[in-house]
């Protein structure tokens, strides 16, 4: 387990280009496209905790959606849950992340 790296996932997208599927109130990231049983949140999250610890893994999302990732994703601090006031796209949410 690499205690000394960090990583940030960013799920705050509306997820528009998916559409109809994913709506601004579940947008993709929160919905189960592969057929997996997992969302692609949870993919996400599974894959990089086998090779970096959970309490070194960060969600940044809208803060809409927190209540959304508190729910598939309980196991994340509520402090490892970064909620965005207004979307703005990746760079924005990079320095976002990498500032707290």
């Amino acid at each position: 387990m690499m205690d000394n790296i960090y990583v940030a996932i960013m799920a705050g997208g509306i997820g528009s280009r998916f559409w109809p599927e994913s709506r601004v109130d579940k947008p993709k990231q929160f919905l189960d496209i592969l057929n997996t049983g997992e969302t692609l949140l949870q993919t996400t999250f599974q894959r990089f905790s086998k090779i970096v610890a959970k309490d070194n893994i960060y969600i940044v999302t809208n803060e809409d959606y927190v209540p959304l990732v508190h729910e598939q994703l309980p196991e994340v601090l509520p402090a490892n849950i970064l909620a965005e006031p207004v979307r703005r796209n990746t760079a924005p949410c990079i320095a976002y992340v990498s500032h707290n």
